[in-house]
């Protein structure tokens, strides 16, 4: 691999508890050879103990780290903000509650090169801080934005280069691939009480519908630190109401029609019936998606109505 300048970049806001054990997993890093290496944390107008995490980290990693206070509260206005400040040729952005494993940037930015692809996404495992309730299986590991690591090696190729693999707590960007298709849209994005989700689903799908190239990095590996307050059906369905308001609002192709609807509705009842807490589960979480969009295209309706 050539030598480059790799940007690391970590939004955050108010989570240093979680993103000290982020920053820490970072020591132990193998670097691509030859490779020049920053670590960006994007401060999201934090007001807890993160300026002294960082500074703390600072001191026992082998590249620079360095804070930049982005004071518009959003999760797309700080990744945007880390495209701004990094001075890398490739930029891998995780998220603050992730642990990396110590390969993780060399199979990273080592797949993005060899396939010369625009973006490169690795795999996010859970990483559960609490037992999971019974009705929570692997199928719903998609809802959580993690991998099932046992069902993508039994996917092919092929399968695994589809969009719903694709997640931003574990990602590289050629630096002029936002030149080319765009940064991460600040109309989404989570922020605050904000429900418009998705921001990164919709890049990753503008850059594929543009004729860009998103890849799967099976060995770039980061392991998600997953709550217990991420545990419950409530978490879930707010997840997925707001994910369904974010596709309403980022447009094009959808599969939220009126017969989603009624499938999923048929499919919980029987899941139900045979006693399928998680199948049940999972079409809930689709009827509450299509609500959501519903209730995004209400929202775009009234604001083109009333302006």
């Amino acid at each position: 691999m050539a030598a480059r300048f790799i940007t690391i970049a970590i939004p955050t806001h108010n989570r240093a508890a979680v993103l000290s054990q982020t920053l820490a997993s970072l020591a132990p890093l193998a670097i691509p050879d030859g490779a020049r290496m920053e670590c960006i944390v994007i401060d999201n107008a934090s007001v807890d103990a993160t300026v002294s995490v960082v500074r703390s980290a600072a001191q026992s990693l082998r590249f620079p780290l360095r804070r930049v206070l982005e004071e518009r509260v959003g999760s797309s206005f700080a990744r945007n903000r880390a495209v701004d400040e990094a001075r890398g040729e490739v930029l891998c952005f995780i998220d603050d509650d992730v642990i990396v494993e110590p390969d993780w940037l060399v199979e990273l930015v080592g797949e993005l090169e060899r396939r010369r692809l625009d973006v490169a996404c690795g795999m996010v495992l859970p990483r559960f801080l609490a037992p999971c309730p019974s009705w929570l299986g692997s199928r719903l590991y998609v809802k959580l934005a993690v991998h099932d690591a046992g069902a993508l090696e039994q996917m092919s190729p092929a399968e695994r280069e589809r969009l719903h693999n694709y997640f931003s707590a574990n990602v590289a960007f050629q630096r002029n691939t936002f030149e080319l298709f765009g940064r991460f849209r600040e109309d989404l994005g989570v922020v605050g009480g904000n429900p418009m989700s998705g921001e990164d689903t919709e890049l990753f799908a503008r850059i594929m519908a543009r004729g860009g190239s998103v890849g799967f990095a099976a060995r770039a590996r980061v392991h998600h630190l997953i709550g217990p307050e991420r545990l419950t059906r409530r978490y879930l369905l707010r997840k997925s109401f707001a994910f369904g308001i974010g596709s309403a609002f980022a447009g094009g192709r959808t599969h939220n029609r009126i017969e989603k609807l009624i499938r999923n509705g048929g499919r919980m009842i029987g899941a139900l019936a045979r006693g399928d807490r998680e199948a049940a589960v999972y079409h809930q979480l689709e009827i509450w998606n299509f609500f959501g969009f519903c209730r995004g295209r209400m929202i775009q309706w009234r604001a083109n109505s009333f302006p």
